[in-house]
């Protein structure tokens, strides 16, 4: 096991050289394991003194395998969130220093990952982006000592089962009701399901999908399997369009999506698709033609005026100019890393590490972070966290410069405007 005084200095000594390195690679993708400065932006001699020892988080995301949008997306916010953060004065005096590795989108891989920053008792908090190991999980960090926060996740399997693992967005259960909830409020009324054949959990959720959508009165067209690898989707966007399918869901990463709606399109489907979270990303279906969505996202709207959005935007800008702003799950995973910095922040411990960040996460009592986060989040210690029940809802066609929210009767986080969020219940 590391010491926890070697670790720190290691972490300042590698973070002077990464900052200029890493800056130039994109989003800091440079390789499976990527670290980037800690030592925050004092060189200019605009940001406070970072006097603190370095806060080490690791990050385990899925930077290839079938979902490698996710973990790559989730490369780039880490590294714009570090940045930003370390040349406006760090956390508490602290600069932040993440260290973000692949897990291969495999469940062996993301245990490995797992197990080593568990085992390294200087690692003050996990972060994991992997939709696809994510619910298998649980065993592993069951009586976890350090705090383990979702980078998007959406596995209820592991997200709200454990104490001390910390869910602020919401999870597969409540998407699986948005999708089919979000087309019928657009006219839908056949229902289909366009699911990841690498990953068995889509398919699964097909089926619950089906049995959902039929309980509110849509009709079930079944599911279809779409691979990353087909050459083409002919053949399944032949069969829902032969079942009047009016509704496609998209349980698939945005990627893969654009060539499916293109194919579907080309073979004269003439309904909507269903989006939601890290299967939409604005810029990539904007450059399909008569693309037509109604979406959702767990995290906040990219596209809101309010000034922490911009912040976000600016960031990302600024330090990850190649990263993908316009997707839920990145916002997702810059509200988890604004979270627990507002949890330091009002803790206030005399020592950073893992206990006190996990103390200190356990104090989080009805957050919203201004309209960041779609409900009030608390947590409470020895308890698992509660589901999120709330997202923002959105309609997208290609040709418009951004979503239009739909504003919501009743805003379920206290927020107005574009940051207002619907609330569908769990």
């Amino acid at each position: 096991m590391l010491s926890r005084t070697l670790a720190r200095s290691w972490a300042l000594r590698l973070g002077a050289v990464m900052a200029v390195g890493c800056l130039a690679l994109s989003a800091c993708g440079g390789g499976d394991d990527d670290t980037a400065s800690a030592s925050g932006g004092t060189a200019q001699g605009s940001a406070p003194a970072l006097t603190g020892d370095p806060i080490k988080i690791g990050y385990g995301a899925s930077m290839s395998g079938p979902q490698a949008s996710n973990g790559l997306g989730a490369q780039a916010v880490a590294h714009a969130w570090q940045e930003y953060t370390n040349s406006h004065g760090g956390v508490l005096g602290h600069p932040v220093d993440i260290k973000v590795v692949d897990t291969k989108n495999t469940v062996p891989g993301a245990t490995s990952v797992a197990k080593d920053f568990l085992k390294d008792d200087s690692v003050d908090a996990i972060f994991l982006t992997d939709l696809v190991a994510e619910g298998a999980m649980g065993d592993l960090f069951k009586d976890t000592p350090v705090a383990v926060i979702s980078g998007g996740g959406s596995s209820d399997l592991l997200w709200s089962k454990l104490p001390g693992v910390f869910q602020d967005v919401s999870g597969s259960d409540y998407t699986i009701k948005a999708y089919a909830d979000q087309a019928k409020a657009d006219k839908g009324t056949k229902f289909g399901w366009a699911a990841c054949a690498e990953v068995a959990v889509c398919q699964e959720n097909g089926g619950k999908a089906m049995s959902y959508a039929q309980s509110i009165g849509m009709t079930p067209t079944g599911t279809q399997l779409v691979s990353a690898s087909a050459p083409d989707y002919t053949a399944e966007c032949l069969s829902f369009i032969g079942k009047g399918t009016d509704a496609i869901a998209f349980n698939i990463g945005f990627s893969v999506g654009t060539r499916f709606a293109s194919d579907c399109l080309q073979q004269g489907y003439t309904g909507i698709f269903s989006v939601i979270n890290s299967g939409f990303d604005q810029q990539a279906f904007g450059k399909v033609s008569g693309f037509r969505s109604t979406g959702g996202t767990n995290g906040f709207p990219w596209w809101a005026d309010a000034a922490p959005v911009k912040t976000y935007r600016d960031a990302m800008k600024k330090y990850s100019p190649e990263g993908i702003v316009t997707s839920g799950n990145s916002t997702a995973i810059w509200s988890s890393f604004e979270l627990m910095k507002k949890a330091l922040e009002n803790a206030k411990p005399a020592e950073i590490n893992r206990a006190t960040v996990l103390d200190a996460m356990y104090g989080v009592k009805d957050e919203t972070l201004g309209g960041l986060l779609p409900e009030p989040v608390t947590f409470t210690k020895g308890q698992p966290s509660k589901p999120v029940g709330c997202s923002w809802l959105f309609t997208f066609d290609a040709g418009q410069d951004n979503p239009k929210s739909i504003v919501p009767d009743k805003s379920g986080n206290g927020a107005d405007g574009d940051l207002a969020s619907t609330c569908i219940g769990y």
